[in-house]
């Protein structure tokens, strides 16, 4: 390839100089050479910004006054009590009937008494009461929580009629299809084997397992398929004669309506539901359970999951019940330790630490005593300190006094808060079901936030020392080759009972 440009060049020399009877071009002589540009000035240093200064922001001002709104009750000849919550911004109402009776009275049973509720009744067919529910733009369901059962219905006032009418066909005349029952019970079958493969849902059955006395409704193992199985049509028809009854139950109307108005309605759509005896109503099961108790030996109930990444840790024990005068004091004692992303546990675990995307403590409520707990989840590695920071952390709680910043910041916080869950009908409704489910004083909630501003350092310390104990239950799940030897060495004193996922002891 580099022939070609030879040869060409070869040319262009001879045509340059063989020929004799031209003369030749003289060169231009060379331009002179440009005059060299002047230096550039240098450019003057920049003078130095001013810090930007921020002014501090203004320190918080004492909360608005919240005045509880009055709540109007009567009650019906059948026993039925009422309570009305006005709130006339919209012309919305809420309906809810509460049974009292839940999954504590049966598990199994309460749970799908009230879903079957929806599917049909004597007088209508589930796809009629669907149907007359979305014609008029509302709302109609059920469901059951550990102590009550619900019917609850949303519509405009002008049409509360028809939902109370709905509520009480349900709540009076179930039809429990058994061709309903068995898509029902399979669908409780399969979201039970999704929770069985839940860390998360794994520790916290066992944490309560554990906690409790053994047979304590609050303390029960998820149901097995077979258990399920065996539900019949004649269990729930049986369940919602015994505790489905009007004086057993109350109604909580919240929104656009005002107990004159409201009495017709209830007394024309669930005056005639019957009431029962006190002798053919059973007892609360929480009854029979007087004592309770701590360990009074560290035990670790790990669960082996084999293959686990990260290891699901749950650490408390038993507190106190809802209704206790403590409980305030122990909710700031909660806030400071580990109640949000300002609590001590999330900005040292996390944040200083990196052992865990998430951490906190939580108060569980009951008509029993609750529990008090922490919760997390953390890489296998890193299992024992984890254990090391939490344990440390709960001796602190115990014997420091938390500062004074702390305390006022947990307060602030709750106080400010609390405004927030009286917005709505519904959630002002909400706090009055929790009031009666939990028995609390008839005033309770007109007095939350100065029962909560009037707490101390001292009171604080003295709650965490009663009820955050030194020796907790500790229930990790995750795969226990990995991790079982970082337990010994944090907690050497501990017992280790390695369970199954199916939360049965091994060996």
């Amino acid at each position: 390839m580099r022939t070609p440009i030879a040869s060409f060049t070869s040319i262009v020399l001879a045509l340059a100089l063989g020929s004799g009877c031209k003369p030749q071009v003289q060169p231009e002589p060379p331009a002179p050479a440009p005059a060299p540009e002047p230096e550039p000035e240098p450019e003057p240093e920049p003078e130095p910004v001013a810090e930007r200064v921020y002014p501090e922001p203004p320190p918080p001002t004492a909360p608005k006054s919240v005045d509880f709104p009055a709540v109007d009750q009567f009650q019906l000849d059948n026993g039925l009590v009422v309570y009305v919550v006005e709130n006339h911004e919209v012309p919305v109402v809420s309906s809810t009937l509460v049974v009292r009776a839940g999954q504590m009275d049966d598990a199994i049973i309460a749970d799908l008494t009230a879903t079957m509720l929806g599917e049909g009744t004597k007088a209508r067919s589930k796809a009629k009461i669907d149907e007359a529910i979305e014609f008029v733009g509302g709302a109609l369901g059920e469901a059951s929580s550990t102590h009550n059962s619900f019917v609850y219905t949303r519509t405009l006032a002008k049409d509360l009629k028809l939902g109370l009418t709905l509520l009480s066909d349900q709540i009076m005349n179930p039809l429990f299809p058994e061709d309903a029952l068995t898509k029902t019970k399979n669908r409780v079958k399969t979201g039970l084997s999704m929770s069985a493969g839940n860390p998360g849902h794994l520790a916290a059955t066992l944490f309560n397992m554990v906690a409790y006395p053994e047979g304590h409704p609050y303390g029960t193992p998820d149901p097995t398929p077979a258990e399920v199985d065996a539900i019949t049509v004649a269990d729930l028809q049986d369940f919602h004669e015994t505790f489905y009854r009007a004086n057993n139950a109350y109604l909580v109307l919240s929104g656009d309506i005002t107990a004159e108005d409201a009495k017709p309605l209830v007394e024309r759509t669930l005056g005639r539901w019957k009431s029962t005896t006190k002798r053919r109503l059973p007892g609360n099961p929480l009854n029979r359970f007087k004592d309770y108790a701590v360990p009074s030996e560290l035990t670790v109930h790990l669960v082996d999951r084999p293959g686990s990444a990260q290891a699901e840790i749950m650490i408390g024990n038993l507190a106190l019940a809802r209704n206790h005068k403590d409980w305030p004091a122990l909710q700031v004692a909660n806030a400071i330790l580990g109640g949000s992303a300002t609590g001590r546990l999330f900005l040292d675990i996390r944040e200083q630490r990196g052992l865990a995307y998430n951490v906190g403590s939580a108060l569980d409520e009951g008509q029993a005593p609750g529990t008090f707990y922490i919760s997390t989840r953390t890489r296998n590695a890193s299992t024992g300190e984890m254990l090391a920071g939490l344990f440390d952390h709960l001796g602190r709680m115990r014997k420091e006094l938390p500062t004074d910043e702390e305390v006022e910041g947990a307060k602030a916080r709750m106080v400010g808060k609390f405004p927030l869950e009286l917005e709505t009908a519904e959630q002002i409704a909400a706090k009055v079901r929790a009031a009666i489910t939990y028995g609390l004083p008839s005033d309770y909630w007109a007095g939350y936030r100065d029962s909560v501003a009037s707490i101390t350092a001292e009171q604080v310390q003295e709650a965490a020392r009663k009820y955050m104990h030194p020796i907790p239950h500790v229930v990790i799940v995750g795969e226990a080759a990995a991790i079982e030897s970082q337990i010994q060495e944090v907690l050497p004193k501990a017992t280790i009972k390695v369970y199954g996922t199916d939360l049965q002891p091994k060996g």
